[in-house]
């Protein structure tokens, strides 16, 4: 009755998130008249694009059942608003506003469940932080080389930053410890400097896409491993446009000696069910990158689990939400989750292991 109930709170919230972002915003404006004059008539339409967001990352976190996952999306968002200005009174009085508009404007139980995740949040509020330090991690041996492909990325000079990569692999690093120790914590730390206003959108959207050919040519350097026999698909559920993270982990399979199928960003849930039958896949790889997404990722593993063609096939998550809380693979309804690329191949590794089935 419980799992039900949360259910429904997301799916309603979601179904209704732009009408009660008005309200939202109609309330705290209200209360709060030196809005205004603060920050203009842009701030109100802004204020409304943060409440939708606000509301379908609430939606989704209570789908999950995971209060952990609301108040991280609002720690991120307090960082994220500090650096355009905007306090954390303000955030808080935007939250008291959601409340309120949940409170009055949907059935009973699921603004119960809805106000005891904002309220939890605003409890949690005052002390998370304002500002984020460097995810480059010195204890890491290739650090100083992430650091420098950050900063020569940065600069514009994709050549230059391939070129540091190429000559640590002609050094003897391995790929894979370039992928999880630069490629990986740089990605990290370009997307800190976005949310803290250090660098543009277009700089870490370059170093995106930069980044993605740089690795699909050192992909090319790694000698063909012998094939196992083995299957995966991986995707991004539609509407998820982050694919990088994916990227690697079907790299990881391929250089595994994995037959990998890398869908890409944005994929059509029919698609990847289709991709999965004609490939034969042992294993679905699905990469979530928001919170606002693993309603998706939870409509493709229903869909998944629907086809009787699927019958055997397992199926992994991850991403950033499933390492906020390590549970909701199991709320979705998937095998298991994996930290990073390399943990994905060893997970599948387990769940297949001995010789292939004759086709």
């Amino acid at each position: 009755m419980t799992e039900t109930l949360v259910l429904s709170a997301g799916h309603q919230l979601r179904d209704q998130a732009g009408a009660l972002a008005d309200a939202v915003v109609a309330c705290e404006f209200a209360r709060h008249p030196m809005l205004r004059t603060r920050y203009g008539a842009a701030g109100r339409t802004k204020s409304r694009q943060d409440a939708v967001y606000h509301l379908l990352h609430l939606a989704d976190a209570l789908d999950a059942n995971s209060p952990a996952l609301f108040n991280d999306y609002i720690g991120w968002a307090k960082v994220l608003l500090q650096h355009f200005g905007v306090s954390s009174e303000d955030l808080d009085r935007h939250l008291e506003c959601m409340a309120d508009v949940a409170r009055k404007q949907m059935p009973p139980p699921v603004a119960a469940s809805a106000v005891a995740m904002i309220d939890g949040a605003r409890t949690a509020l005052p002390a998370m932080p304002s500002t984020t330090a460097s995810v480059l991690d010195p204890g890491q041996r290739l650090s100083p080389l992430a650091r420098e492909y950050v900063r020569t990325m940065l600069g514009g000079y994709r050549q230059a930053a391939r070129q540091l990569v190429f000559d640590a692999a002609d050094r003897g690093e391995p790929v894979r410890q370039l992928y999880l120790q630069v490629f990986q914590p740089a990605l990290r730390e370009i997307g800190r400097l976005w949310q803290t206003r250090k660098i543009s959108v277009a700089q870490e959207h370059f170093c995106s896409a930069a980044t993605q050919i740089v690795m699909s040519q050192l992909l090319l350097r790694v000698p063909a491993a012998q094939r196992c026999g083995r299957g995966v698909v991986v995707a991004c559920v539609s509407g998820d446009l982050h694919e990088l993270g994916a990227r690697m982990v079907g790299d990881f399979f391929e250089m595994a000696g994995w037959d990998a199928y890398f869908c890409g960003a944005n994929t059509p849930h029919a698609a990847v069910v289709q991709s999965v039958v004609e490939r034969a896949a042992d294993v679905l790889a699905v990469s979530a990158t928001m919170g606002y997404h693993l309603h998706a990722v939870q409509d493709l593993i229903e869909l998944v689990r629907a086809d009787p063609r699927c019958a055997r096939l397992r199926v992994m998550v991850g991403g950033h939400p499933f390492t906020v809380d390590p549970t909701l693979w199991r709320t979705l309804g998937a095998d298991g989750t994996a930290a990073d690329a390399d943990a994905a191949v060893a997970l599948a590794g387990q769940w297949l292991a001995g010789p292939a089935s004759a086709p």
